[in-house]
C-alpha cells in the first residue's frame, strides 16, 4: 500500500505512513474486540465475514488511494485493517483449537508458520507484479481471490469456541 500510494504525485511518504499508523492504531483494540467477541458468539463466523469484507473492500481500496485525500486515504486503509482484525483477532484460539492438547501448540504453530510462509511471504511479489504487468485493478482481484479460498477453508472446519481445553481428543 506505502508503494502504490507514493506512486502518485499527490501523495508524500509521510502522509502515506501516518495514515498507516493511524490505521494501526485504530485496528489495535478493534482486534481484541473482535477477538472477544469470538470467545463469546464462535470464531467462524467473526472469520468468515472477515474475509468477505476484505475481499469486498479489496475494490474499494485503491480508489480510495487514488484520490489523494489524506482522510480518505485513512479510510481505506483503516477499513482493511479492520476487517483483516476480524480474522486475525479470533486467529489464535480458532487454530489451537483446531488440535488435541498434546498436539495443540506444535500443530498450530506449524500450520500458521507454513501458510506465512507459503502464502504470505509471496504475496507482496505478486502483488507487485499484477501493478505492474497488469494494473491496480488485478490487485484487488487477487486479494478478493485469497478472501475467497480463505472464506472456503473456513466454512470447512469445525467450530472450535465451546471446545472443552481439557478434552483430550
Amino acid at each position: 500500500m506505502l508503494a502504490y500510494g507514493v506512486a502518485s504525485d499527490d501523495i508524500t511518504r509521510d502522509d502515506m505512513l501516518a495514515a498507516v499508523l493511524i490505521a494501526s492504531a485504530i485496528m489495535v483494540p478493534v482486534q481484541f474486540m473482535f477477538s472477544s467477541y469470538s470467545d463469546r458468539h464462535g470464531r467462524k463466523g467473526v472469520f468468515m465475514a472477515g474475509a468477505i469484507l476484505t475481499g469486498l473492500w479489496a475494490f474499494a481500496i485503491f480508489p480510495l488511494v487514488d484520490t489523494g485525500n489524506f482522510w480518505l486515504i485513512v479510510l481505506a486503509i483503516t477499513g482493511g485493517l479492520i476487517f483483516v482484525s476480524m480474522m486475525y483477532g479470533p486467529q489464535a484460539a480458532f487454530f489451537t483449537e483446531l488440535f488435541s492438547t498434546e498436539v495443540r501448540y506444535s500443530g498450530a504453530t506449524l500450520g500458521y508458520q507454513f501458510g506465512a510462509i507459503l502464502g504470505g511471504a509471496f504475496a507482496p511479489t505478486i502483488a507487485a507484479l499484477l501493478w505492474k504487468d497488469f494494473g491496480i485493478f488485478w490487485v484487488s482481484v487477487y486479494i478478493a481471490l485469497a478472501s475467497l479460498l480463505t472464506l472456503l477453508s473456513v466454512m470447512a472446519l469445525t467450530e472450535t469456541y465451546q471446545t472443552d481445553l481439557n478434552d483430550n481428543g
